[in-house]
């Protein structure tokens, strides 16, 4: 190594200033020129800084030091590439530098940062819903605000440790706690991003993976989880007076607020009194909406309503009737979409609406507190207590059986192999 320039006078760290008087423990020497009289002399630095030999130099910014690392990635025959990366300690300067060298040597080197390989896995999703699309980009968005900057193969178990921790502090958007939820939601995410880099060979394994998400914190509120028969009574009763009052009694019979948004005039067949679910309206993050396939095959089907609730085609009638008033007063300016709920010009709503007035028309009626979606539990629960087949249930609220028993009854699990281990006791017994 060629003798540099020194940057400081006397017998002091090179790089921090710090005099060495007759310290030698821990010092590096290194050959340097004097800047005052041009002659080669041995120079040293301190423990807490550097050596010469490495490419790491110490800056300070008022008061503050860190440590700049500037390395040549470049393969062999390569034209020069260099990565810098400004670190808080030299330890993890070190660590980087010692990384990094060994990605070089095993070509698993990569220049992407934790941000350009999400943004490239969510590109590929061209398959997914966009609402689920949205999903993955918002549960990535503390792992970016984070580790975006990080390269991928720095990132190891202890940062994602470090995140989790950071996230359950003040990971949200206007540094709020996360939820345990959104954090494994983030979890799980940057886990399918990095799927990629393992696939693509940039890294051996998948940090993300080796944790243990948090678990979910007894919930203590003060809503119901769902309403009893008397209490579905009763907001029918004063649904009835709504002007969707028709749209309610197909969420008390179990739609989806995106099947009720997704439904047309065409899928309702007032003769027959049923009404047929092709399609779902979904609210996105983003502002609007979209139009989507329901998620799965079981959700395509036809609900014979008026068997269930009657006086639903009636009510869909007078609803069909106001919305005939409202194209005549509108004139040129109503949009015809075909949508069974639509403003006054003929425009879809937006669904988050329909959740609002459902908690609205909740409250007047003197109910608890419950989600919209829980009028799905409330009837899943009101099937379960007159006997319906487990089966049946779950295809009328579009559901395989696994996921109908997962989401309605997850203690039924447990149960199962109780009363299963009870009938094989007895047969042995016999």
């Amino acid at each position: 190594m060629s003798a540099r320039v020194l940057p400081r006078s006397g017998n002091v760290c090179q790089s921090c200033g710090v005099d060495r008087g007759k310290r030698s423990s821990g010092w590096a020497a290194f050959t340097g020129t004097d800047r005052d009289t041009g002659a080669e002399r041995i120079a040293h630095t301190c423990p807490e800084c550097p050596e010469r030999s490495e490419p790491i130099r110490r800056i300070e910014s008022r008061g503050v030091a860190r440590f700049r690392v500037v390395l040549d990635t470049s393969a062999k025959g390569q034209a020069r590439q260099q990565v810098t990366r400004t670190c808080d300690t030299l330890a993890e300067a070190r660590a980087f530098v010692e990384t990094t060298r060994e990605h070089v040597r095993r070509g698993t080197f990569s220049r992407d940062d934790v941000r350009t390989l999400c943004e490239r896995w969510l590109s590929t999703l061209t398959d997914m819903r966009e609402v689920t699309q949205q999903g993955y980009r918002s549960a990535l968005r503390p792992v970016l605000a984070r580790l975006g900057d990080r390269s991928v193969a720095d990132v190891r178990v202890r940062d994602v440790d470090e995140w989790i921790a950071w996230a359950r502090r003040e990971g949200g958007m206007r540094g709020q706690p996360l939820s345990p939820r959104s954090v494994r939601y983030g979890l799980a995410a940057a886990a399918l991003a990095f799927d990629r880099a393992v696939r693509d060979e940039v890294i051996a394994s998948n940090p993300w993976r080796k944790v243990k998400p948090p678990k979910s914190a007894p919930k203590v509120t003060g809503d119901a989880h769902y309403w009893t028969r008397d209490q579905v009574a009763a907001f029918r009763a004063a649904s009835d007076a709504d002007a969707l009052a028709g749209v309610w009694r197909l969420s008390l019979a179990g739609m989806t607020r995106a099947d009720v948004h997704g439904l047309q005039w065409d899928d309702v067949d007032m003769d027959r009194g049923t009404v047929r679910v092709e399609r779902g309206r979904v609210a996105l993050q983003s502002g609007g909406w979209a139009v989507e396939a329901p998620k799965s095959e079981q959700r395509k089907r036809t609900l014979p309503v008026e068997r269930v609730e009657p006086g639903t085609m009636a009510l869909l009638r007078s609803l069909r009737a106001a919305q005939a008033a409202d194209r005549l007063r509108a004139g040129a300016a109503w949009e015809d979409t075909g949508y069974v709920i639509v403003d006054a010009l003929g425009r879809p709503e937006q669904p988050e609406r329909y959740s609002e007035r459902f908690r609205r028309l909740a409250s007047r009626a003197g109910l608890p507190s419950i989600r919209l979606h829980a009028l799905r539990h409330s009837l899943a629960h009101y099937l379960d207590s007159i006997g319906v087949p487990p089966s049946a249930s779950a295809a009328w609220l579009g559901h395989t059986l696994a996921v109908f028993l997962d989401t309605y009854f997850p203690e039924r699990g447990a149960m199962g192999v109780e009363q299963a281990a009870e009938a094989m006791e007895r047969a042995i017994a016999v």
